[in-house]
């Protein structure tokens, strides 16, 4: 019962502005409950219990200190004539070098257990991509899409804070092109959605990502046609290309993650923020996704744009039509995203294959059967027009 309730929007439109309003609550309360200490960083500060030993360890050190010399019993003390301030001063900074260099260590550690603890998160996120690749696939299992996008948002959302996430991982590889020293685990999560990509759609973005799912849960359809057209589409398209163009100019100058500093996600997932831009861009995101199918992936996400180019790749894993087609425009119906568009004067869909989210819809509402998976090819084409023809005829084509 619970997984055909989120297969099926998941919530009404109370219940959303319900959620969009404890989200908000639940951030300004933690704030004050936690004192911005939920803030999470790529690398952890110290804990006390470490901080407190660091301090005992430092505290042996003062014991090195120069002795103060009575001129008045200047003999007692000739056997140290030699040895002087100086020397004091300099044994002083060996030790003190020892213990930052005990600190430095430390920091080593831990950082090596944070990107290992990472490394095994990113390959489990791969392999649970895999398996949504298998699991749009089949009817019976494709009802499960709304319990996947559950568990995402749960644990790679609030439970990991939403950092490190995919968006950083491009960055970090724009950047690691230009050659700046980058960990190569930063890289993995976003080049390893590119072969998954190619063989089984962009599954990553219907059914694993976590920030598709908050906006997809927010959202609740709607009757507004401006969202919905070409020409709607289109502007989306543009601002996407806009932004991935700049964000790329930024990175390959600055070699900084600005991005990060004012991702709205953050704020909801970490329940902190200094950044006031921030939060209008949280309340932008969480508005936008009332009536908007997914705002963010449609004109800011950089990853849709690149995954997109994957399908473009001849032999790629793609949607398209491979038995009768009527016309009927359940397709059309059933596309939230709406990389289907319909053009009821010519009772045309027509399917871009770049926006599509891979998340089986349509493949479910086509009471032909004739919409699955293909490999692009010039028969199989990124756009593809759905018209009363049979495609099970080899005489057809694209």
């Amino acid at each position: 019962m619970l997984v055909n309730m989120l297969s099926q929007r998941f919530m009404s439109i109370k219940t959303r502005i319900f959620f969009i309003v404890g989200i908000f609550i639940f951030i300004f309360s933690s704030e004050f409950l936690f004192s911005g200490n939920q803030q999470k960083d790529e690398f952890k500060e110290l804990n006390p219990q470490e901080l407190t030993e660091i301090q005992k360890e430092n505290e042996e050190f003062d014991e090195f200190k120069p002795l103060e010399v009575d001129a008045d019993n200047d003999d007692e003390f000739s056997e140290f004539k030699d040895f002087n301030e100086d020397e004091f001063n300099e044994a002083d900074t060996n030790l003190g070098s020892i213990f930052n260099g005990s600190i430095k260590i430390k920091e080593c550690q831990r950082n090596e257990e944070f990107f290992n603890s990472s490394l095994l998160w990113v390959i489990g996120i791969l392999l649970f991509t895999i398996l949504a690749g298998f699991l749009v696939r089949f009817k019976t299992t494709r009802n499960l899409r709304g319990l996947s996008l559950l568990i995402a948002l749960i644990f790679l959302g609030f439970y990991k804070g939403g950092c490190t996430c995919h968006i950083m991982s491009f960055e970090k590889s724009i950047i690691w092109l230009v050659g700046v020293d980058i960990d190569w685990r930063h890289l993995i999560w976003f080049l390893g959605l590119i072969p998954i990509t190619y063989f089984f759609g962009k599954v990553w973005c219907g059914w694993v990502c976590h920030l598709g799912a908050l906006q997809e849960f927010i959202f609740k359809p709607v009757k507004f046609e401006i969202f919905k057209g070409t020409k709607a589409q289109k502007t989306m398209i543009i601002i996407r290309y806009i932004f991935i163009a700049t964000l790329i100019t930024q990175l390959l100058i600055t070699n900084t993650n600005i991005f990060c500093k004012y991702d709205p996600f953050k704020v909801v997932f970490n329940l902190f923020s200094v950044k006031t831009l921030s939060w209008w861009l949280l309340g932008l995101l969480l508005i936008s996704s009332v009536f908007i199918n997914r705002p963010f992936c449609r004109t800011i996400c950089p990853i849709g744009i690149i995954l997109g180019w994957v399908g473009k790749i001849p032999g790629a894993s793609i949607i398209g039509l491979k038995g009768k087609c009527v016309s009927c425009k359940q397709c059309s119906d059933s596309c939230d995203i709406h990389a289907i568009t319909r053009n009821d004067k010519k009772k045309i869909s027509t399917l871009d294959t770049k926006e599509c989210i891979t998340c089986g819809n349509c493949i479910s509402a086509c009471k032909q059967s004739g919409i699955t998976f293909v490999h692009k090819s010039k028969k199989h084409a990124n756009k593809i027009d759905f018209k009363i023809q049979d495609f099970s005829d080899p005489s057809c084509s694209n």
